[in-house]
């Protein structure tokens, strides 16, 4: 595997790991997150980017939400070019009003599969 194709930074998780510099899969897995919290159409100029995922979460956990989120997250997988999808499992977790996400998803130049894993928490 190629280490350092990718290099970019994020303030993100600053206080944890004390860097703000990103490599490979946390960069790429990094830019695949702000992707799906990007509301769909809040991008100046790019209409078609972003997904209605931020807007799910304050809907009723059903199964056209649950649709709707495998089919923004598969869009989102596809539009990356350094990512292609091998799996992606959309589980609701009706209990705890909330969707895990696992999708192994496979990082092209670097020749690497890996899981790209979410939680998301819906309103009660």
């Amino acid at each position: 595997m190629k280490s350092g194709l990718y290099n970019g930074f994020s303030s993100h998780q600053y206080e944890y790991n004390k860097s703000f510099k990103l490599l490979d899969v946390d960069l790429v897995k990094r830019d695949l997150l702000n992707h799906i919290f990007t509301r769909l159409g809040e991008r100046v100029c790019q209409a078609q980017f972003g997904t209605r995922i931020p807007d799910l979460l304050f809907e009723p956990l059903d199964e056209d939400t649950l649709d709707i989120v495998e089919t923004d997250l598969r869009f989102v997988f596809n539009y990356d070019p350094r990512v292609s999808i091998v799996e992606v499992t959309v589980t609701p977790l009706y209990d705890q009003n909330a969707i895990i996400v696992n999708a192994i998803l496979n990082y092209i130049e670097l020749n690497l599969n890996n899981l790209f894993d979410l939680r998301l928490e819906f309103e009660r």
